[in-house]
């Protein structure tokens, strides 16, 4: 049964008023919690932390999601941002970090995995471009949430501005949720569970293997962005927000064409594209001796990254039945977290007991791995 498109216009006010603060956090969290004394490791420690939490309960979530629907699940998803935002407000201590963040783990499972099986649920052949539609809505918010960055850490110490920052999402957030209970209709029309036994084909499972695989790379780079800025370049944080800033605001905006690139392309060219755009990036890098430069190609770095995730995400739901819907988008965003465990933990050892360029090269070399498997299966039709 196809569901009213206009679904996905109605989320977008909520997702992008929860994720103000979630684009910002990339660069404040490793300020903030620098401030407090952590060390690298320690830093890179809070997305492991992060990642830990959305494994521990994606697998329940889903289940859940495909037996109560997905509206309710959305809803709480909310509610725990609200209790994560305020946490943060709150946050003096290296234990209210790690609190504020599970919190944080916990919403960001019940979202995403609520809106993933309510774009399934358009059973449209668009996936592509509407997972674009999803990126899209969430970093308009993060762009936002940067300039309201500015205006509250400006003319303040960052441990003030941190606290401004946080009650300010965390009412946007209850904001979300009223918005949510009123407005967003439920997507799971088909009540009846009669094929709770119904089982996914074995590519869906080389797919979750696939994903798992990428998460890890990518995250090895992710969780010492900006430390890798601070220790290479000497950085101050106008330069930070430059190479941050540029893929931020054209990811926003060209998020639902690169899906619907992928979608006309079609999965096989749009992973081996995006894949390869990813292993020369990541050979680039180190050899930049310029900020602005590093800017550019970490522009084309996250410019592939969404397009492998929005081709990974498309591949996987379609042709998924709704009773099981939820549990598989679970399953799959598991084995994604799993990897988002795994990766900074290595990038953050590796960047403090290898040196800062180490991470590059070792995600340069999961890449080119990757590429050749991507080859390799694309050969029997499963990517």
């Amino acid at each position: 049964m196809i569901i009213d498109n206009k679904v996905i216009e109605k989320i977008s006010l909520p997702l992008l008023l929860i994720s103000l603060p979630l684009t910002s956090m990339i660069v404040l969290l490793p300020l903030f919690t620098s401030e407090l004394g952590l060390n690298p490791i320690q830093i890179t420690g809070l997305f492991s932390v992060f990642s830990l939490g959305l494994v521990i309960v994606r697998l329940i979530t889903g289940h859940i999601s495909d037996k109560v629907g997905r509206k309710p699940i959305f809803i709480l998803g909310i509610l725990f941002y609200i209790f994560s935002y305020f946490t943060y407000s709150k946050s003096t201590t290296i234990s209210l970090i790690y609190l504020a963040r599970s919190f944080q783990s916990i919403a960001a499972v019940f979202v995403s995995i609520s809106t993933y099986s309510m774009i399934a649920d358009l059973n449209s052949d668009n996936n592509g471009h509407n997972f674009g539609k999803l990126s899209s809505y969430s970093d308009k918010g993060g762009l936002l949430g940067i300039a309201l960055c500015f205006i509250l850490l400006n003319n303040s110490k960052l441990v003030i501005g941190w606290k401004n920052l946080f009650i300010t999402c965390t009412v946007a957030a209850i904001l979300a949720g009223l918005y949510s209970i009123f407005n967003i209709k439920e997507t799971k029309l088909n009540n009846n569970n009669s094929s709770v036994n119904i089982i996914l084909h074995n590519d869906k499972f080389k797919i979750m293997f696939f994903n798992f695989g990428t998460r890890i790379f990518t995250s090895v780079i992710s969780a010492v962005f900006v430390l890798y800025l601070q220790a290479k370049f000497d950085s101050n944080l106008l330069e930070i927000a430059f190479a941050f800033l540029l893929p931020t605001i054209l990811i926003a905006f060209v998020s639902p064409r690169i899906g619907k690139l992928s979608d006309d392309i079609g999965a096989n060219k749009s992973t081996i594209i995006s894949l390869g755009m990813l292993f020369i990036s990541m050979l680039i890098i180190p050899f930049m001796s310029n900020v602005y430069f590093f800017g550019i190609i970490w522009t084309i770095y996250c410019v592939a990254i969404t397009m492998l995730d929005v081709t990974i995400d498309g591949l996987f739901v379609k042709d998924i039945a709704e009773e099981i819907r939820g549990k598989a988008i679970g399953q799959l965003t598991t084995a994604a977290n799993i990897g988002n465990i795994i990766g900074p933990i290595v990038g953050g050892v590796a960047f403090q007991r290898i040196g800062i360029n180490a991470p590059f090269y070792i995600s340069s070399l999961g890449f080119v791995t990757l590429f050749l498997f991507s080859i390799k299966i694309i050969q029997k039709g499963v990517v």
